[in-house]
Order: structure tokens, then C-alpha cells, then sequence
């Protein structure tokens, strides 16, 4: 079986290498372009017209895999966690190539909570409201845990989406917090469920080969909702919700520095605390290129991508309900 889901994940890679050439033609000629915000990094500009919403097509691969592989209830919340995100992304993405601007910010936000409103009842359909907290092992949360996941569903979503502002930042982050929650169902011996997270990393690795810098295309709120969402929901199907925030410690990072900008400008009269956020912006104004950008909290995100089984395996999540 190890073999089998080997061959599985690696044939998912080299398909969604083969298919994002062709993929990436077709996102052109259907006027999906990046429109480069004014107010962003001026090195940013010269990116305006490059194909996006990218992160449709690994949408597409995660669903067609599991459908033709695996079609069980647990995986299928984590794939419709990625297809719902994908769908509103899709939206955003369309309105800022054909009009300018996305989703404004109160509907899309509003989209977002139905999604995870949705999911949540999805996760407690599959009883993933049993979670591990570090140092009592696995524990039945009831229905506090499912409206925490949906919390962390909405959170996560819009932290990926700040997160993708340079050339694979977000799918390099993305993907060994996706591998993570597929050794811990490994562990909890659901095997389909650790398929699923493999095989969504495995393709956004596959999309990241063609958004290195200087990419060739950009996920685009398709790409970076997806991944939001259904990271958040693999957490919580694997029982690493309450760990999320270390999984996910890049996003959160991200997220935390666009509040403490937008809080001391508002406190000091209009200082800024960074020279611009979200982080990446600000350590790109300061000097640092898109590559050591990536370099740096890839290693970030593997190390607590780590750092999180290794807990959870020292915590017990092989123990079941305690």
C-alpha cells in the first residue's frame, strides 16, 4: 500500500508538470492577467499581464484525483474546502482582470464565512471535532471544536491570500504544512485522508515549479483561498487544529504584521512600523530579493511543518480519545 500511494502522489506531480504548460496558455487567452497594485513594491509592476489564477487547475487535479482515487467522506471535506476557495478566488480573480478591482471586501469576506459555515458542518459530519491538545492527547471538542475550525477555516484563508504577494511564497509555505497533515493521518492510520493532503501538496508543488521567481504564472485569490481553506480543514480532520497557528506560522506572521501596521498607523497619527506590509513586502523593501524572500520562510514553514508531527507524535495522537 505505501508503494501504491507513492506512485499515486508522484503521478499527481508529474501530471500536473505536464499539464500546467497548456494550462498556463489557456489562462491567458481567457484574460486572466495580473493586475499589479500601484501602491505595492514598483519592482511588482513589471509583473502586470502575467497569467493568474493558477491555483484553478491544482483545484482541478486535487478533485479529479480524488474522485478517481479515493472518494471518501473525510478527504472529500479537504477537497470541497479547496474547490469552495478556488470558486470564490475565481470570482476575485475575474473581476480584477476584467474590471480592475475584486470582490470588494465585505462580500467576499461574507463568501467566506458561508464557505466555512458549510465546511464546519462537513467536519462534524466526519467527527473532526476530536483534536489534539498538546500534552492531554486526543480530545473530543464537541461542537466548540467544529465553530473553532470554521474560525480557523476563515482566518487561514485570508492569511494565505496576504501571504501571496511574492513569487511562490505561498506554495512553498504551503506545502510541507499540507505533508504534515498527511504524516499525522498516517499516524492515525487514515490512510485515504493522508493521501488527499499528499496529493494536494504534491500538485502545488507542481504549480510552484512554474511560480518561481520570475514566475510564469500566479495563483491568484484561486489559488491562495484554496490552500487557506483547505489546510485549515486538514488540520482539523488530522487533529492538529489547535496547532495550526505553528503549521501555519508564515501566514500567521503575515497576517500579524498587516494588523500591527494598520494599528501604530492609526495610534502614532501615521507612522509606519514597517516600511510595508504585509512581511515580505518589508523585507523586500529592505533589500532582500524575491529568492532569499522564499528561501528564507520556506525553511520557516519546514522546520514548523516539522516541529508540529514531531509534537503531535510525542503528545500522542496515535492514542485515540483519552
Amino acid at each position: 500500500m505505501p508503494r501504491v500511494n507513492g506512485l499515486v502522489v508522484a503521478g499527481a506531480f508529474v501530471g500536473g508538470l505536464v499539464i500546467y504548460p497548456p494550462a498556463i496558455g489557456g489562462l491567458r487567452r481567457l484574460g486572466l492577467r495580473q493586475v499589479e497594485r500601484t501602491d505595492g513594491p514598483a519592482s511588482h509592476l513589471t509583473k502586470s499581464g502575467t497569467p493568474t489564477a493558477g491555483g484553478l487547475v491544482f483545484c482541478i487535479l486535487l478533485a479529479a484525483g480524488w474522485g478517481l482515487v479515493l472518494r471518501d467522506p473525510v478527504g472529500g471535506v479537504v477537497v470541497a474546502a479547496a474547490a469552495l476557495g478556488g470558486a470564490i478566488g475565481l470570482l476575485d480573480d475575474l473581476r480584477k482582470a476584467h474590471q480592475g478591482e475584486g470582490l470588494r471586501v465585505r462580500p467576499k469576506f461574507a463568501l467566506l464565512a458561508g464557505c466555512a459555515a458549510i465546511l464546519a458542518l462537513g467536519l462534524a459530519a466526519t467527527h473532526a471535532s476530536v483534536e489534539l491538545i498538546p500534552g492531554l492527547g486526543m480530545k473530543d471538542l464537541g461542537w466548540g471544536g467544529i465553530v473553532l475550525a470554521a474560525i480557523a477555516m476563515l482566518a487561514t484563508a485570508n492569511a494565505a491570500n496576504l501571504t501571496d504577494g511574492v513569487d511562490g511564497l505561498a506554495a512553498g509555505c504551503a506545502i510541507p504544512a499540507l505533508a504534515a497533515c498527511g504524516a499525522a493521518a498516517a499516524l492515525e492510520h487514515k490512510t485515504n485522508l493522508a493521501l488527499t493532503c499528499w496529493l494536494a501538496a504534491a500538485l502545488v508543488l507542481s504549480f510552484l515549479f512554474f511560480n518561481l521567481p520570475r514566475a510564469r504564472v500566479f495563483m491568484g485569490d484561486a489559488g491562495s483561498l484554496a490552500i487557506g481553506l483547505l489546510l485549515a480543514a486538514a488540520a482539523a480532520e488530522t487533529g492538529l487544529l489547535l496547532l495550526l497557528p505553528l503549521l501555519a506560522a508564515v501566514f500567521l506572521a503575515e497576517t500579524v504584521s498587516v494588523i500591527a501596521q494598520v494599528g501604530f498607523f492609526k495610534l502614532t497619527g501615521g507612522r509606519r512600523l514597517l516600511r510595508m506590509s504585509p512581511l515580505h513586502h518589508h523585507l523586500e523593501l529592505g533589500g532582500w530579493s524575491e529568492w532569499a524572500v522564499d528561501l528564507r520562510l520556506w525553511s520557516i514553514s519546514l522546520l514548523t511543518a516539522a516541529l508540529v508531527v514531531g509534537w503531535a507524535v510525542w503528545s500522542g495522537i496515535k492514542g485515540g480519545l483519552h
